[in-house]
């Protein structure tokens, strides 16, 4: 596409280029993980890589979304923070971009042909080691490297088909969480429409809200998890326990489950006439989530797929902007890290017993952990580990223990949240069959472009499509996989 037309459909990016002065903001407390967060978005439309970029880049122009393109740096009191070059340092990338162009529809390609798909049933998809190239550009710099280069921290990596477009953005977690990135994603769709005066006011850029005196307030109230913390012998053995388990079990393979809508409704409909069984009234029949049911059958499977009973933990990620009315209420978007967790502790005999009973465990212990005052209370824990230079003491659990990180990022709609429309320049799958709107994704999922995650079980709920089936995945052991697979045959 030549200048002209390009600039016809991005009337609203000028050639004017204003002063503006150099800026230093500060990270926050919990910005302290420097592995990569990167995901892998299908489109089945093929998209103009270069209006992706202008657009993506005028968003971090705007206001405080400036600190997602500047660099990272140590300060003289030696603390990460990240400096934004102002007009006066020249042109420079607030993105890294970079597009590759395939000559053929995705379904021809010989390694994206095999990438996830919608299927008629429930489906595993292995994402094999072929498909780096899609992940991110060749040489892709660890976080020291950004330290030290000229490297804004976001990268976006698009690849074109004759139908279809796979684009991957990756930051590195320091930046922000899932919901800052679900906040970029709404943010650049806005900007890509012509509609700057929708895009999101960042809030707390400068000053640490997770510091707010509400939210730091002491309480009377016990932390419930205290008493669970693997501290001093115990963390011991359960360090050396999973040293032993990496060294003899290998690494975790990344695989991505497609469950279409029914069989989720099946598994809902089957667990909830179980726990009715078992009340005396359909009424006092007890309640469970649908993160409760997922991760509780994630759970049975990793127990299930064990040689020997062990313990289960299930560390389920809580999002502190839906528990703390402060956040809660807040008319922007936080671009930090607000993110704890709640600790599901099973037994041997529980974690392999009916998925139901997991449930039920699995929401008692979210609904005593989650509420505000007991997030808060964990929170505060972390964070004065790290305001006094310690490492955050994050483990809980009995030290014989098989841990399983849970994400569960249904609840904001990543894959209807981009919409890429304007940006659409001829159409892949055909209108009959079809279940989404043009520019916006039919898949995702996450790549790990660190090895540290190759020691942890993840079990990651990415979300709903735009026929609302659900896709989920993570990083397992084959073992663990080949009972997920079982399992899935009877759904």
């Amino acid at each position: 596409m030549d200048s002209e037309k390009m600039e016809e459909k991005l009337p609203y990016i000028v050639d004017e280029t204003p002063y503006v002065p150099d800026d230093v903001y500060p990270l926050h407390t919990l910005d302290f993980n420097p592995n990569y967060v990167d995901w892998v978005m299908r489109f089945n439309d093929l998209l103009d890589a270069d209006m992706l970029k202008k657009s993506l880049s005028r968003l971090l122009e705007i206001g405080d979304w400036r600190k997602l393109g500047g660099r990272f740096r140590y300060g003289p009191d030696g603390k990460l923070e990240i400096f934004v070059p102002g007009s006066s340092a020249g042109p420079r990338e607030n993105v890294s971009f970079s597009h590759d162009v395939i000559d053929s529809p995705i379904g021809e390609h010989p390694v994206a042909s095999k990438l996830p798909v919608r299927t008629e049933g429930p489906s595993l998809h292995r994402i094999m080691p072929e498909s780096k190239p899609f992940n991110s550009r060749a040489n892709f710099p660890v976080f020291m490297d950004m330290t030290k280069s000229d490297i804004p921290p976001i990268s976006v990596h698009v690849t074109t088909f004759h139908d279809a477009t796979i684009l991957a953005l990756s930051w590195p977690h320091q930046l922000m969480d899932a919901m800052g990135g679900k906040a970029l994603l709404a943010g650049w769709s806005s900007v890509l429409a012509g509609r700057e005066d929708e895009v999101p006011e960042v809030i707390g850029a400068r000053e640490d809200i997770l510091l707010h005196p509400e939210i730091r307030r002491e309480e009377d109230e016990e932390l419930i998890l205290e008493k669970h913390r693997l501290s001093g012998a115990s963390l011991v053995l359960f360090q050396l326990r999973f040293l032993w388990d990496y060294l003899w079990s290998g690494t975790r393979e990344k695989r991505v489950i497609y469950l279409p809508k029914e069989s989720l409704m099946k598994m809902k409909a089957d667990i909830k006439a179980e726990l009715a069984s078992q009340a005396t009234d359909v009424e006092t029949a007890p309640w469970v989530s649908e993160n409760d049911i997922i991760a509780a059958w994630a759970a049975r499977c990793l127990a299930l797929s064990e040689s020997s009973s062990r313990p289960v933990t299930i560390l389920n990620f809580l999002n502190l902007r839906f528990r703390l009315p402060l956040l809660a209420k807040s008319s922007g978007v936080f671009i930090q890290n607000i993110c704890v967790g709640t600790f599901t502790f099973l037994s041997s005999k529980l974690a392999r017993a009916p998925v139901s009973e997991i449930a039920l465990a699995n929401r008692a212990h979210t609904a005593e952990q989650g509420s505000e005052v007991q997030s808060r209370l964990l929170m505060n824990t972390f964070m004065k580990d790290l305001e006094e230079g310690k490492e955050p003491r994050l483990l809980f659990g009995p030290s014989n223990g098989v841990c399983m990180v849970v994400n569960n990022v249904i609840k904001i709609e990543l894959m209807k949240t981009a919409n890429f429309g304007p940006a659409v320049v001829r159409q892949g799958e055909s209108s009959e069959t079809r279940r989404n709107p043009l520019g916006t994704m039919i898949s995702y999922y996450n790549e790990y472009l660190d090895h540290m995650y190759d020691a942890f079980n993840a079990f990651v709920m990415f979300g709903k499509d735009h026929g609302d089936d659900y896709w989920l995945g993570g990083a397992l052991l084959p073992k663990a996989w080949r009972v997920i697979e079982k399992e899935l045959q009877k759904l």
